[in-house]
């Protein structure tokens, strides 16, 4: 049977996670005193020894980007852009996202093509480019899409690896502070990316590289989005 007491440890993991976002987010974010940095580390600990994959050098990613619009001549809408601007961002441009902080570009890729697209949320009709991420080498990545197997952290993780899939709209940025800060724990630990659910592709899967010397992208083209699909659901079912 399955434990709910609310003060047992894996319940605590959670109030404790959601207690660090608060002081990420509104006390503090560069310096965290005890009791954090010792459940940082543990979570740490959790993620090196049951949360690490690698991806496999030759390895092909897909990156997305919607093609830019020419209202007097429509067919230049399907030109792809080039390799060289398939890329992540210049440091100067790059806007704090889930898992970069601002000012430190990542690359964002996906495992298909569909999750590449359906990421950009984008209108019927729109053109993309669609760049081919080739992996150079084999690369220790943090995989947030692995079932957690011990019962102390599953609730945890569960709630941990959600908020790296969520996109969240400009105004709540800040919400992005806790998947950024336990980003910058990965690389210092010596993982090259992470890996985590897509939220706009049921079964697709999202990668964030660190380091541009580890892929190179090989080949770009365009497509076009001829079906978008959408799920709603009542959230106020009392009514």
């Amino acid at each position: 049977m399955t434990n709910s007491n609310p003060f047992s440890p894996r319940w605590d993991n959670l109030i404790r996670f959601d207690s660090l976002m608060n002081i990420l987010k509104h006390e503090s974010r560069f310096i965290l005193q005890e009791p954090y940095k010792t459940f940082i580390d543990s979570i740490i600990k959790q993620v090196r020894e049951q949360f690490t994959s690698m991806i496999p050098a030759g390895t092909i990613l897909f990156r997305a980007r919607i093609n830019e619009i020419n209202f007097k001549d429509r067919m230049k809408e399907q030109i792809p852009f080039p390799a060289e601007n398939m890329g992540p961002p210049p440091h100067h441009l790059a806007k704090a996202g889930r898992i970069n902080p601002e000012g430190i570009p990542y690359l964002y890729c996906a495992g298909d093509l569909d999750t590449a697209g359906a990421e950009l949320r984008p209108w019927k009709g729109a053109h993309l480019t669609i760049g081919e991420v080739e992996i150079n080498n084999d690369l220790p990545i943090a995989d947030l899409t692995l079932d957690c197997n011990d019962e102390t952290w599953d609730l945890f993780f569960e709630e941990f690896a959600e908020s790296f899939s969520i996109q969240w709209p400009p105004e709540l940025k800040l919400n992005y502070l806790i998947t950024q800060y336990f980003s910058e724990h990965f690389k210092a630990v010596g993982l090259r990316g992470i890996k985590y659910k897509s939220e706009f592709n049921i079964g697709g899967e999202n990668y964030s590289l660190f380091y541009e010397e580890d892929y190179e992208i090989v080949k770009t083209y365009s497509v076009e989005t001829s079906e978008i699909s959408c799920i709603f659901y009542r959230k106020d079912k009392n009514v």
